[in-house]
């Protein structure tokens, strides 16, 4: 609730500057990040990390699932408070490391929660162990998910319906990748949807088991093939592997279109509609922006009329 001295200059918050001004300093506040905090558990579904189960898989242990959650809070903790923005969540090769998850990183173990590079294969957040782990099936890797989730909740991309009956993925076969396993069975099931916006995505990751451990091989020695290209609003880019596609999704208008989306969504408890695009896009360019932050994305919705005014235009 406000404090009395922003009750006593509520009477002064009446241009868009002076709420960016009061915003400015109500972001540097522990408030703040308690509340990005909430809106990144909701956008990315940090719930279903106490969720992870695995069988027959000897590096898993059920205490990860604490710290999976954990890291990612710190993870985007550190986004918002230096100032960072999208294409850092995208991008960055930082991360938090907790006790159990250093071996599966290839990492010494340290005293609680430690800030490291991960390393080049590790861009952005949706390269590091809580995603990959979290869609998984065991010891393999869930493709389909991993490309279903991108899309929704990164590019805002509709999806189709899915079969009236989804069957299940099948085992690997001897001289089978996992890329072929799913291309097999989603050739004849949403084949459209599949093959142009699910699985590009999903297959980005294939180097990544259902660990989220790094591999160059897979199935008896079988080479992995991560390529792929995806169509965004602006058009086709093509990549080699996960760091190459979150470079195309941070540079696309379409990833920062979606997050400013997101963000302005939860910050006004209502849906986007169209009549927001105006606003919405100068948000966006905001967040695209070289030193483009989710603070700054943050101050242009605090700026904006959807923001500053009640329905039918009252201050």
């Amino acid at each position: 609730t406000p404090s009395d001295a922003l009750l006593d200059a509520a009477t002064t918050l009446i241009t868009p500057d002076a709420v960016a001004a009061q915003a400015t300093t109500m972001m540097a506040e522990p408030a703040a990040t308690a509340v990005m905090r909430e809106f990144h558990r909701e956008l990315l579904h940090f719930d279903r990390y106490a969720q992870i189960s695995k069988l027959n898989v000897p590096s898993y242990k059920e205490s990860l699932n604490a710290e999976y959650e954990e890291s990612s809070y710190l993870f985007f903790d550190n986004i918002f408070a230096k100032g960072l923005g999208l294409r850092d969540i995208l991008t960055s090769t930082r991360g938090f490391v907790g006790p159990g998850m250093a071996a599966l990183y290839g990492l010494s173990p340290g005293n609680g929660f430690v800030e490291q590079d991960l390393g080049p294969h590790r861009a952005g957040y949706f390269s590091q162990l809580p995603y990959l782990t979290l869609h998984a099936f065991n010891d393999e890797p869930d493709s389909i998910h991993r490309g279903v989730s991108l899309n929704l909740d990164v590019l805002c991309a509709p999806l189709g319906p899915p079969a009236a009956v989804i069957p299940p993925v099948p085992p690997l076969q001897p001289g089978q990748t996992n890329r072929q396993r799913i291309d097999t069975l989603t050739a004849g099931c949403g084949a459209a949807c599949h093959n142009s916006m699910i699985n590009p995505l999903g297959f980005s990751f294939e180097h990544f088991d259902g660990m989220g451990q790094y591999r160059e091989m897979e199935n008896g020695g079988l080479p992995i093939d991560s390529s792929g290209s995806y169509t965004f609003n602006e058009g086709a880019k093509a990549f080699q592997d996960n760091a190459g596609l979150m470079d195309a999704i941070a540079s696309s208008e379409q990833a920062h279109l979606c997050y400013a989306k997101k963000l302005a969504s939860f910050a006004l408890q209502r849906d986007v509609v169209t009549a927001d695009l105006p606003w919405l896009n100068k948000l966006a360019a905001a967040s695209q922006a070289d030193s483009g932050s989710v603070k700054q994305v943050m101050l242009e919705l605090a700026k904006s009329d959807a923001f500053r005014t009640h329905l039918g235009g009252a201050q």
